[in-house]
């Protein structure tokens, strides 16, 4: 691999009978959270655009690229956006440059991500101004060895890169990806609660918990295969007004004593349910831009991380509602509280996004 890089790099410097093809190399260092890139340019790609001051024997200097620092480090770090699945990552300071060789001019910069880089994605906003036909050639490098090569020109200036990390590892990242998501996702929690409410046997529990991680499960697996793929703009309030209206049921069936009712066929309003949770589920993993060949397993252990969050919330909140239940001011005061609560956090969700 090292091998094809160099014969690529020694390729793109030789002159071609016509031209001269206009190529910059880039070296980015993964280390945990930070990232840090050296930028090598032919300083003649960069004379136009920042009049660089050569001196008397066409070279470049170093006072000349100090007195043009600041429009340099625009020009190269300011357009060289590196960002994560997490969102952009911050820049540290202002970065250097200095003149190599005398023809060659060399900027380095660094930035900090949110958490340890496990993909990569930048974006070279330099190749659309520098002479046309530029290409940029980067090498990423990351802690444990993995080296991975990128070309990009005017016409597609983005690339992606993503650790490769063993099965294990793998599946422990997705595993607790799934936990953090249904743990953090306080629509998902409050529908799960809205659900339990109104209490029911054993057998009805399950009946509900098991409609619900089946519904999820199919949708989660056609969103993000790429089979089903509605926008996020319909699905969230849809989730939103899922918490509504189980808890309106709460209500509805509380007053019309028909609770038992309700509970038999709880299972069929979860499952319909269950299947627009499982579009709100698949929004994570898509983010990731993850490869196909790694898709079949991040779909199974984040799958399995959310049935994991999912099993400890109700495990916590059966027990609880049942202990509560054996007072005397819980059964149907307390019911109908805790459902108009979950409903007033469904309406505000609601009408928070549908006007987003």
């Amino acid at each position: 691999m090292k091998r094809a890089w160099a014969v690529v790099l020694a390729f793109a410097a030789l002159p071609a009978q016509a031209h001269q093809q206009s190529v910059s190399v880039g070296e980015v260092d993964v280390r945990g959270d930070r990232v840090s890139v050296r930028l090598r340019f032919a300083g003649a790609d960069l004379a136009t655009l920042l009049q660089l001051p050569q001196g008397p024997d066409g070279a470049y200097t170093q006072r000349g690229v100090n007195a043009v620092l600041p429009a340099l480090l625009h020009l190269t770090l300011d357009e060289y956006a590196v960002s994560t699945p997490d969102g952009p990552c911050r820049r540290d300071g202002g970065g250097r440059a200095e003149v190599e060789g005398g023809d060659g001019i060399v900027v380095e910069g660094s930035w900090t991500c949110a958490r340890e880089v496990e993909a990569l994605r930048v974006r070279v906003g330099f190749v659309e101004v520098l002479p046309a036909g530029h290409a940029h050639l980067a090498k990423v490098s990351f802690p444990d060895g993995q080296v991975s090569q990128r070309v990009v020109q005017a016409d597609s200036p983005r690339f992606d890169v993503e650790r490769r990390a063993g099965f294990w590892g793998a599946a422990a990242r997705f595993l607790r990806l799934g936990i953090e998501h249904i743990f953090t996702g306080y629509d998902h929690i409050a529908f799960l609660i809205g659900l339990l409410l109104l209490g029911g046997s054993f057998k009805e529990l399950v009946q509900i918990v098991t409609a619900f991680t089946v519904a999820h499960s199919i949708t989660l697996a056609l969103a993000t295969l790429a089979v089903v793929n509605p926008t996020p703009r319909v699905i969230e309030p849809l989730i939103a007004a899922s918490i509504v209206y189980v808890a309106a049921e709460n209500l509805w069936a509380l007053r019309r004593g028909t609770s038992a009712s309700a509970l038999r066929h709880r299972w069929m309003l979860t499952f319909a349910f269950g299947l627009v949770h499982g579009f709100g589920f698949a929004t994570v993993l898509r983010e990731l831009h993850l490869p196909r060949s790694g898709l079949a397993a991040a779909l199974v252990t984040f799958n399995l991380g959310v049935e994991v969050g999912q099993v400890c919330i109700v495990a916590l909140a059966v027990p609880l509602l049942a202990a509560l239940r054996r007072t005397r001011w819980f059964e149907p005061l307390g019911v109908r509280l805790c459902s108009l609560a979950v409903g007033c956090l469904g309406l505000t969700w609601l009408v928070q996004r549908i006007g987003s």
